[in-house]
């Protein structure tokens, strides 16, 4: 799903103008991050090794066999891709937002001395 956003970018300098699709595809990688994190315990023994401590050598096999370090390692990989995108994602929003921002700001300045001059004008002529 980041491809394409990231195809666009990379190509045209700017992202599609379509602010919900990359607002869902944010949602997206944060409901994956959620999901993989909260089931993701590799890293810590189950409960049962406290209360049966016979079955740690049988856990420690498993681990070994299932690689089960190497695997939370990349696991943990993408998830850290999937949250700078995410981050990058929302600081793209942001930048974009403050620029039509400040264009609204600057075209109100460029009315308001328009205005002044003419008054301005207006006031000499009579």
């Amino acid at each position: 799903m980041i491809e394409p956003f990231a195809r666009d970018l990379a190509e045209h300098g700017r992202t599609p103008q379509r602010r919900k699709g990359i607002l869902q595809l944010i949602g997206n990688a944060l409901l994956v991050q959620q999901r993989v994190a909260g089931r993701v315990a590799i890293a810590e023994k189950p409960d049962v090794l406290w209360e049966k401590p016979e079955l740690d050598r049988l856990y420690s096999r498993l681990e070994d066999e299932y690689e089960l370090k190497e695997r939370l390692d990349t696991l943990e990989r993408k998830l850290a891709a999937v949250s700078e995108t995410a981050n990058a994602l929302t600081d793209i929003i942001d930048t974009q937002r403050s620029l039509r921002l400040e264009i609204a700001v600057v075209v109100l300045i460029l009315i308001e001395v328009a205005m002044g001059s003419f008054q301005l004008l207006a006031g000499r002529g009579h």
